[in-house]
This record gives C-alpha cells, sequence and structure tokens, in this order.
C-alpha cells in the first residue's frame, strides 16, 4: 500500500487533529514518516483541518480528463482534457510536488507529463482521481 493510500484510510476512519498523530498513526499500520514527510503527503492530497481535524478533500463531480494515456515506456503521460483545460491541470500537477513527476508542458486541451518511470503513474492516476481506464 502507497504511503498516500495510507494515509487516506486513516483520514477516512479516523478523527486526527494533529500531524503527530497522524505519524503516529501510520506507524502503527507499518509505515515509517516523519512529521515534515507527512506535512508534504497532506499537502499533495490536498487536505485540510475543518473544525480541528484532518480532512481529505470532497470528491469532484468528474473529472475534466477525457483520455489518459502512458507512452514513451511509461515516461510520458498524456492528458486530453476539456479546451482551455490543460494549463490549470498542468499548474495542479507542478504544484502537487508529486515524486517522479519531471514537468509538464500544456496546450488548449492536452497536457504531456515527464515521468521517471511507469511506476509513477499510479500516483498520478490519485492525484488527478482517475479510475484505470
Amino acid at each position: 500500500m502507497y504511503r498516500t493510500d495510507a494515509i487516506r484510510a486513516l483520514l477516512s476512519s479516523q478523527r486526527l487533529t494533529t500531524q503527530a498523530e497522524i505519524v503516529a498513526a501510520l506507524s502503527q499500520a507499518g509505515h515509517t514518516l516523519n512529521q515534515a514527510t507527512v506535512s508534504r503527503e497532506l499537502r499533495k492530497l490536498g487536505v485540510e483541518k475543518v473544525d480541528g481535524a484532518y480532512r481529505l478533500p470532497r470528491p469532484r463531480a468528474g473529472a475534466p480528463i477525457h483520455r489518459f494515456v502512458l507512452t514513451a515506456g511509461g515516461c510520458l503521460a498524456v492528458l486530453h482534457t476539456q479546451p482551455a483545460f490543460a494549463s490549470v491541470l498542468a499548474q495542479r500537477i507542478d504544484r502537487s510536488g508529486l515524486d517522479g513527476v519531471l514537468g509538464t508542458i500544456a496546450g488548449d486541451d492536452t497536457v504531456f507529463v515527464a515521468l521517471s518511470g511507469p511506476a509513477v503513474e499510479a500516483e498520478l492516476r490519485h492525484l488527478l482521481d482517475l479510475e484505470e481506464r
């Protein structure tokens, strides 16, 4: 299980009010992370503190991505989206700090995402709230 999946599972099932509590809960689940790493992961996941507890963002009504293609040996993701949305999507990916994303190039309705390898695909799909297509 990826650490982001473990964090999602914890925040979905428990009321955690400090990052120290999250670190301790992750440790009990077999994930050894320090507070700084947890802080970065929470930011990548878009987690916010609501009424004193960390909460996952609400699910979106649907991703504006029409097509997701992995090519070049798993090192290039090509995302086709709604017109004029590509730069917004590329900016979201760039700001996520996702390990393994080397950079993005956006057109009007297409984003190229350079990946360090095919193992990054699952994390990118999680970030974009995509299921296997």
